[in-house]
């Protein structure tokens, strides 16, 4: 691969930036060989070691209901069509013939522009890699796809900040393996984090409805009409009438 890609990447870095150009090049060769070994490893490793990673931080921070749903929503039975459909939706994801070999080749030919290609590449891959940390997550909480894409849609800014640091930390040679490792740490406990919020909302809105309750059964009970019994002194009393014989 090296004695292939590298002396035209050399060629053009030498006339973009002069003698500076060949230790671009080799960063840039370096970059391209990085996201291949990324690319391979997402494929092959990534999905057990989210797994791993996920079922034991959230089990550490006290989040086993989780862990535990979808552990039940994966021994469940589903019908042959419901199994059916859902791998058929999942075929883009998880295939590398045609889909993501596709899209491998197009950022690995945008590498090859100077300067500005891997920015590209950050920018394009910086969302999705946000939410594909969050893989594991999604699936223990039994979210279908298009809860998927709304939550993506709502929280796209912080997906997208994620996104940029987790693939600046791979973009380094030989030890992005271990910020891999670092960042589905990382986003395993953004996703305790976003449990936590979550307990914590429904805990204050279940306080909130308990007060409401309490206060509203209060007025209730307290709600007092008086009642004045107060003489009527401006209504004349009734004298019996007695009956007079005249003569």
């Amino acid at each position: 691969m090296f004695s292939l890609f590298f002396p035209p990447q050399a060629i053009v870095y030498t006339l973009l930036m002069g003698p500076l150009g060949v230790i671009g090049a080799w960063y840039s060769l370096i970059s391209q060989a990085s996201t291949l070994s990324i690319f391979v490893v997402t494929i092959s490793l990534m999905p057990h070691i989210q797994r791993v990673a996920y079922d034991a931080i959230l089990s550490r921070e006290c989040a086993n209901d989780v862990v535990l749903m979808g552990k039940l929503r994966r021994y469940r039975k589903l019908p042959i069509r419901v199994r059916a459909r859902e791998y058929l939706k999942a075929i883009p994801d998880f295939s590398i013939f045609p889909f993501s070999l596709l899209k491998l080749l197009v950022f690995f030919g945008i590498y090859f522009i100077p300067f500005v290609g891997p920015i590209i590449v950050l920018f394009f891959q910086s969302s999705k890699r946000g939410l594909k940390a969050h893989a594991r997550y999604f699936k223990l909480k039994g979210f279908s796809r298009s809860d998927i894409r709304t939550i993506h849609k709502l929280n796209r800014p912080a997906y997208m900040g994620y996104g940029v640091v987790a693939l600046w930390l791979e973009s380094f040679p030989f030890i992005n393996m271990f910020f891999m490792f670092t960042n589905t740490l990382g986003a395993a406990l953004w996703a305790v984090d976003i449990e936590q919020q979550e307990k914590a909302v429904t805990e204050n809105v279940a306080a909130a409805t308990t007060t409401a309750t309490d206060t509203n059964s209060v007025n209730q009970q307290g709600l007092v009409i008086p009642v004045h019994n107060e003489p009527a002194t401006n209504i004349p009393e009734a004298t019996p009438k007695t009956a007079t014989n005249t003569i």
